[in-house]
């Protein structure tokens, strides 16, 4: 039914097993005077042998080890110095550029202000030139027809004082006769239209 057989084989069994894996320390439970002797000398010598291996250590081998400890130590320190000064620095770099970016975009909008302004008073005064031009042409032009104007009423008047003078000089030359008149008036304006 059991695997071992029964309950006395198993004991036996896991017995043996826990002898064979724990050895001389499973015997000293069952220790005699001789065995004893034995296991305190094998026990100071274990204890002599482990003191001397930490004597040994600390002399020979416990300084330039923590020697190498502390200068890697120091190295990790100083690179995680200079990359924290680098770090700070690469802050301090990019607020400064951030700076510089801020008032060069103040000064483009200053300068696109400026221009925008100096181009309206640009603007406003080619306005106001065109405008006086055209006052001043508009004037001159109405000076020009005055005077054409002028000039034209005097030639017509000249004419007509010509034409007159040159039909009382025919009429006075003649006889008054209306028939003669009217033909003679006739004769004058067939004149001036030519």
């Amino acid at each position: 039914m059991f695997l071992f057989g029964d309950i006395s084989g198993a004991l036996e069994k896991i017995k043996a097993t826990i002898q064979e894996t724990l050895g001389p320390l499973y015997q000293t439970t069952n220790l005699t005077g001789d065995r004893l002797t034995q296991y305190g000398i094998d026990f100071g010598i274990q204890i002599g042998a482990t003191i001397l291996l930490f004597i040994i250590v600390a002399i020979f081998f416990w300084k330039p080890i923590t020697k190498i400890l502390e200068q890697r130590r120091e190295v990790i320190d100083k690179e995680l110095s200079d990359a924290q000064k680098a770090k700070e620095n690469a802050i301090e770099i990019e607020a400064e550029l951030n700076k510089q970016l801020q008032e060069a975009k103040e000064k483009v909008k200053e300068m696109l202000d400026r221009a925008e302004r100096d181009a309206s008073i640009k603007r406003d005064e080619i306005i106001n030139q065109a405008r006086d031009e055209a006052r001043r042409r508009m004037d001159n032009l109405k000076l020009e027809l005055e005077q054409e104007r002028s000039s034209m009423e005097k030639e017509i008047r000249q004419e007509i004082v010509e034409v007159a003078f040159a039909a009382a000089e025919k009429i006075v030359s003649k006889e008054i006769n209306q028939e003669k008149y009217i033909s003679i008036v006739d004769d004058i304006l067939k004149g001036a239209n030519e």
